[in-house]
């Protein structure tokens, strides 16, 4: 299906499809292009060059689901999108979040309130990643993944939705890292699914996780080992 899309005349370059309103208060950088489909919420700010509801697009040995034609894309009240930013067609985001420059957002991904996604950052297919989560730059959060409220991953993390390298085919429907709140990924750590990282727990700088991490656990190395438990002066506050 060809979805039309027209220059408007509201900001410079700004190229629109067919029935999307932009509120009043929206504040958009030159070249910017919305697809149709695409419903924008009071207050956004959208960074030059960001692409947003734009339709999926898979190579021909792509295993990914097909998703219906004409999805709506939601972005929510006073979120910020960054300068060439790509957010895909079904993707929807909550309210006052951040996606930094250069991120992606794709198609089914669920995005809650107050998020912020780094620099350079994936948020694949088919994930959900809960209120007031921080994931930094250049992090990777693949397929399937279910990432809790306030959640820190660090820069360069990345989150494999399979561990075959795409060889076994029966691993597709394995089920996807799980996250719960308030965990603390460090830098450049690999989380292996069906792993699941329990609350309040910590995952060093580099460690590579293949199996659950407990509740207020501390691991590190490679492959992730014990270290010791989370103290309670460690615990995140509520406000944070």
């Amino acid at each position: 299906m060809t979805r039309s899309l027209e220059q408007s005349t509201l900001a410079p370059g700004l190229i629109l499809g067919a029935g999307v309103e932009i509120p009043d208060d929206a504040e958009i950088d030159p070249y910017v292009t919305i697809h149709s489909g695409v419903v924008l919420g009071a207050n956004v700010k959208i960074g030059q060059g960001a692409i947003l509801g734009r339709p999926q697009r898979l190579d021909a040995n792509s295993r990914s689901p097909w998703r219906p034609d004409g999805e709506p894309t939601v972005i929510g009240a006073d979120c910020i999108i960054g300068s060439g930013v790509v957010v895909v067609a079904g993707a929807r985001v909550g309210e006052r979040s951040l996606l930094a420059d250069c991120s992606l957002v794709r198609e089914g991904a669920v995005v809650g309130d107050e998020v912020m996604v780094g620099r350079g950052a994936l948020v694949s297919h088919s994930t959900v990643v809960g209120n007031g989560t921080r994931i930094q730059n250049d992090a990777i959060v693949s397929r399937g993944a279910r990432v809790a409220e306030n959640v820190m991953i660090g820069p360069r993390v990345v989150i494999l939705s399979n561990t075959t390298v795409g060889h076994d085919h029966r691993r597709q429907s394995s089920p996807g890292v799980r996250i719960c709140r308030r965990a603390r990924i460090g830098t450049g750590a690999i989380l292996c699914p069906p792993a699941e990282i329990g609350e309040e727990a910590v995952v060093g700088a580099g460690a590579l996780v293949r199996k659950d991490v407990p509740a207020r656990t501390v691991v590190v190395g490679a492959p992730a080992r014990f270290l010791r438990n989370v103290r309670d002066d460690e615990l995140l506050d509520e406000t944070d």
